[in-house]
């Protein structure tokens, strides 16, 4: 079993809980979370509208808003494409519900992840083309469609470009590209998801016509930025904390139905729900099949017809459960030395005919997560290979398979995920490379997984008060995990392995006079170890709201016999 390294936090300065009128519990916490003094502590507890800047900071959001209107006035043809992952399915519904309370009759399309891949793609072109659009906006993709931007242009096509990604030195010749890293961008604020995109363009739309700021559309914001764990700092905190309070009341048939069959209660919905319950849901349908039906669940208006959606959802979600538990045993047995964190190679690369490629991304993910490594999945085709990579806070992975470029056939994604297709014979030719490439930066480092602790307490340290404050700090998610406790000396009343291949521990604990349910996720192998001898363990304390009764739950994160 490889060893993690528990890391403590520092402690706040001793006079900080006075300087902030805090108690001294409440302070530590906080300064974790970058608090250092009253301005910073009514940044982070503010929910007014001034965390949001001003959309047309952004580049080219005049220009990008100017055409719509035209297109507006002209009864011109408007598609909407957008990305097939739960950001880009959001920011696609975002603006189909923005412009048809406008009036406007849009055309969405979201392409097919194996057929199409990632992105604009020529044939897709063509064909709204023959169906008379004039104007694209694309959703959380189009930064690096130089080609397909072109043809588009040359069909008599404009398009606007919606996209948060990083760009590269050739930019589309788009009629606008609005994006905050773009090279222009002087946006104060890089770190809008697809979904968060969509808004500002709505938000500026809507400034335009004198319209009320479009808060109705938040809970659609919230979905997409957790789903692509974009960090909950600054106005994604803000947008996605508003977001929640939207879901919460929401009248959505499609995401009302969605919560029942995830057995989440619409009004204690938080971003873990959503991390476990309604996002998985949500991205099954273009891992298995296509994402068009999870973007009709999102824009039904009939209750009927959203739960039978809402259904197949969760039948395809158990479906991909079972092939993904599969795929993951398969690539743990062909990795050596799975025990020994120093005898494991710098990147770990798993492949397989077999693997669909809607789940090459979780099976990497799990790998990396697994044996704090950047991780490769590839399904091997006869002629064609697709891989999707994860990776760890140390490793940019963009940087490593743009070294390869010469090798690939497409590729792109971010710092810690990214994606490619090859010939399946440059696979080995790759391998090597990258093995050779991620020696040559993580040779030197001590790759051990880290657990960050916040601090060490008792169980009673967890009064009705102190579980008020620390929920008061969510939402929890990127840049602001959930606080991290060490507790010593627990004593494990009651133990099973649940889920998949038992892959999960359910735990009933107890300390100093407390007792707590526990949940430890893909921790399942740790059952033979513990017995009835006390543990340390680290852990978060939240919410369980799943089968709609919300009882308090320790997450844990890490054990030691």
């Amino acid at each position: 079993m490889i060893t993690k390294r528990w890391v403590k936090r520092s402690f706040p300065p001793r006079d900080f809980h006075e300087e902030i009128g805090l108690p001294y519990f409440h302070s530590h916490l906080l300064y974790n979370r970058g608090i250092r003094d009253l301005i910073s502590l009514k940044a982070f507890r503010s929910s007014k509208r001034n965390s949001c800047y001003d959309p047309s900071l952004l580049p080219n959001m005049g220009k990008g808003v100017i055409r719509i209107l035209s297109a507006i006035r002209s009864k011109e043809n408007i598609a909407i494409f957008g990305d097939f992952d739960t950001d880009g399915i959001t920011g696609t519904a975002l603006l189909i519900r923005a412009l048809t309370d406008l009036g406007i009759r849009v055309i969405p399309y979201i392409p097919d992840r194996v057929d199409e891949g990632h992105g604009l793609n020529r044939e897709a072109i063509q064909l709204l083309y023959t169906q008379g659009v004039s104007l694209i906006i694309t959703v959380d993709c189009g930064a690096t469609s130089v080609e397909e931007v072109e043809l588009a242009s040359d069909l008599g096509i404009d398009t606007i470009v919606t996209d948060h990604h990083v760009m590269t030195d050739e930019a589309p010749r788009a009629h606008a590209i609005i994006n905050p890293n773009h090279p222009k961008s002087k946006y104060p604020y890089i770190y809008l998801t697809g979904v968060g995109m969509s808004f500002k363009l709505v938000e500026a739309l809507y400034q335009e016509l004198n319209k009320p700021w479009p808060e109705h559309l938040l809970d659609l914001v919230a979905l997409g930025t957790v789903a692509d764990v974009g960090p909950l700092t600054g106005e994604n905190r803000f947008l996605v904390r508003k977001g929640l309070q939207q879901l919460n009341k929401t009248k959505n048939p499609g995401i009302l139905a969605l919560a029942s069959v995830a057995k989440q209660k619409i009004g204690t919905l938080d971003t873990e729900s959503l991390s476990f319950g309604l996002i998985p849901r949500l991205n099954v349908a273009g891992r298995l099949g296509h994402a068009s039906t999870s973007l009709s669940l999102l824009t039904s208006s009939k209750p009927g017809e959203a739960r039978m959606l809402a259904l197949k959802l969760d039948d395809q979600n158990r479906q991909r459960q079972a092939i993904t538990h599969e795929g993951v045993t398969e690539a743990l047995s062909q990795i050596e030395n799975v025990d020994d964190n120093r005898l494991l190679p710098s990147i770990i690369i798993v492949k397989s005919t077999s693997w669909i490629p809607g789940i090459l991304g979780l099976i990497a993910s799990q790998m990396s997560e697994r044996f704090y490594r950047p991780a490769i999945a590839i399904n091997l085709g006869e002629k064609i290979s697709r891989g999707s990579a994860r990776s760890i806070p140390e490793f940019n992975m963009v940087e490593a398979i743009e070294d390869c470029a010469d090798i690939l056939i497409k590729s792109g994604g971010h710092h810690q995920a990214a994606g490619f297709t090859l010939a399946t014979s440059s696979v080995s030719h790759l391998e090597k490379r990258l093995l050779k490439w991620s020696a040559g930066k993580l040779q030197h480092m001590d790759l051990s997984p880290t657990v960050n602790i916040d601090c060490e307490v008792p169980f009673s340290i967890f009064t009705q008060e102190n579980v008020n404050f620390i929920q008061s700090l969510a939402p929890f998610g990127e840049k602001n995990e959930p606080p991290s406790f060490l507790t010593r000396e627990v004593k494990v009343l009651d133990l099973k392995s649940v889920g998949a291949g038992g892959q999960h521990l359910k735990l009933q604990l107890w300390n100093n006079g407390k007792t707590f349910d526990g949940i430890a996720f893909r921790q399942g192998h740790l059952a033979r170890l513990i017995n009835s001898n006390p543990i340390d363990i680290v852990y978060s304390i939240g919410i369980n709201t799943w089968g709609y009764r919300p009882t308090l739950q320790l997450t844990v994160h890490d054990v030691r016999v």
